[in-house]
Formats: structure tokens, sequence, C-alpha cells
């Protein structure tokens, strides 16, 4: 006969087994993200720790009166953030048309989709830049081709303002902004659609009812990596933009490069990723807030 003590090892050992198994599988994820957790500490926690005891060097808040009392840098930031919005707006309005047909093909038709999107990926961001001044600038192929067709009759001034740098960060970012809504689209269930259609909705007011809801997490997804992306943009405002159209970004290369303040560049650099926090938490929170617009029955 087993006696109880017998009794009492043999359902501990079991419990003893699990016990250690999970301890060599939580040491083990331990050992594996080490390299990634010592590699944002080296290349990413310390430099910014570096930046903000930078932003102090004098152990006063100036540098950040000076971002901040200044009507020239406050510009300079509302010139950001009203810029990085039209990109954003316009990323969204020409990636979403293209990420929902992604979503619908299949086969060939999808890998020359998807192969599309990623050919940007393939090129570098100046010479794609520079292309973009080469085409708009009085004498390029799109002022040529507009007054060709007897649309105008003088060169449009389309490179060294707001227009030229809107349409080349349209271009490098929408990748950004496709990939996520495709992401999102392809995992909705068509026949939701399918009973809209049933329940007497029309294609537009199913759309609207029930696949736009349904899409408006990558949507969401798409807006807050384009936009955050497009506050620290650099080359392609300075190639593409003018002298009175500078961004955050130029303005602390300007800071580091020809003025030599690190301190004020800290500074700003610091404004900037504050700046970059309170967007990632209003998206965070709208992106909350998109579920509860889903589709539910009886709304049509």
């Amino acid at each position: 006969m087993i006696t109880m003590s017998q009794q009492a090892v043999s359902t501990t050992e079991p419990t003893n087994h699990v016990h250690r198994k999970s301890i060599v599988v939580r040491n083990g994820a331990v050992f594996l993200i080490a390299p990634a957790v010592l590699f944002l500490l080296a290349f990413f926690a310390v430099p910014l720790l570096y930046i903000l005891l930078r932003s102090f060097e004098n152990l006063d808040f100036n540098n950040y009166l000076a971002v901040l009392q200044t009507p020239v840098y406050l510009s300079v930031i509302l010139r950001t953030f009203q810029t990085c919005f039209a990109v954003t707006l316009l990323t969204i309005l020409v990636g979403y048309p293209y990420a929902y047909v992604m979503s619908i093909s299949k086969g060939w038709t999808l890998l020359l989709l998807t192969g599309m999107i990623l050919l940007p990926f393939w090129v570098s961001l100046l010479l794609r830049t520079y292309a973009w001044l080469v085409l708009l600038q009085d004498t390029g192929l799109v002022n040529k081709a507009l007054m060709a067709s007897g649309l105008i009759e003088t060169p449009i001034p389309l490179v060294r303002n707001l227009v030229g740098v809107t349409i080349g960060m349209t271009h490098i970012l929408l990748p950004y902004a496709v990939l996520p809504m495709y992401s999102a689209m392809s995992k909705i269930d068509m026949r939701y659609m399918e009973a809209a259609t049933i329940s007497g909705a029309g294609p537009v007011r199913a759309f609207l009812r029930v696949y736009l809801p349904l899409s408006l997490p990558g949507v969401i997804a798409a807006a807050v990596l384009v936009f955050t992306l497009g506050l620290g943009f650099y080359i392609t405002p300075a190639l593409l933009g003018g002298p009175r159209d500078t961004l955050i970004g130029q303005l602390i290369a300007s800071s580091v490069q020809v003025m030599l303040d690190l301190p004020f560049a800290s500074a700003l650099s610091v404004v900037l990723l504050l700046l970059t926090v309170c967007v990632f938490v209003t998206f965070s929170l709208a992106k909350r807030v998109a579920p509860g617009m889903r589709y539910r029955r009886g709304s049509l």
C-alpha cells in the first residue's frame, strides 16, 4: 500500500518539475532579450540622457524658455506640425485605396502591388528627394507637362516652398501608411459587407458603417507612424523647402552645425521628443475609441 507521505511526494514531483521548467523558460527568455536591451541602453537611452543633461548645461531653464518664448521658434514648431498634418492626411487619402486594393487582391496582382510599395525602400532617401527636385523645378517635367497641355502659361513654383516639401514627404512616407492599413484590412471578413448589403444597405452606406470602422485601427496606426516620422524630417525639407519654410529638424541641425550651440539644440530635441510623446498619447486614445465605432446589429 502507498503511504500518505509517498502520495504527497508523487503529487509534488510534477509541480516541482513544472516550476523548474518555467524557471528555465524565463531564464532563456531573459538571455534572448538581453542583447536587444543592452543595445537600446547603449544606443538610445544613454544618448537620450546625454542630450537631456546637455539641455540643462547651465543648471537652468534658459534654453527651454528661449524655445517657448521666442516667436520664431514657436512658428517653426507650428509650421512643422501643420506640414506633418498635411502629409499625414495626404498619405491616408492616397494610401487607403491602395491598401484596399491590396487586401482584395491575390496571386501575382498582390505580389506586384506589394513590390511597388516596397520598391522605394531600395532607393536612397537622398536620391528620391533629388529626383523630386528635378521633377518639380521650374524647368522640370511637371511644369513642362502642364505648360505643354495649356493649363498654365508660366512655371508654377513647386520647390523651395512647403508645396515641394509636402509632395516629397508624402511620397517618402506613403509606404509607412499603406502597410499598417493593409495589415488591418486583410483581417476584415468581407462577409460583413455581404451581410450589410443583404440587410438593405447600399455600397456607400455599407462601407461607411461597416468597412471603414473596422479599418480605423489600421488608419490610426498609419497616421501616428507617418506623423511621428515626419516630425523629425531633415533631408527632404532642406532640399525641397526654402529659407522661410524651416522645420524643427532643420533648426536642430542648424543649431549644431552653424551656431555650435549644443545646449540649445539639446533643448529643441527634448521639446521635439515631448511633442512626439504627446502625439503618441493622443493617437493611442483615439485608437481605444475606434473599436467602439464598429458595426453593430441594427445600426444600418
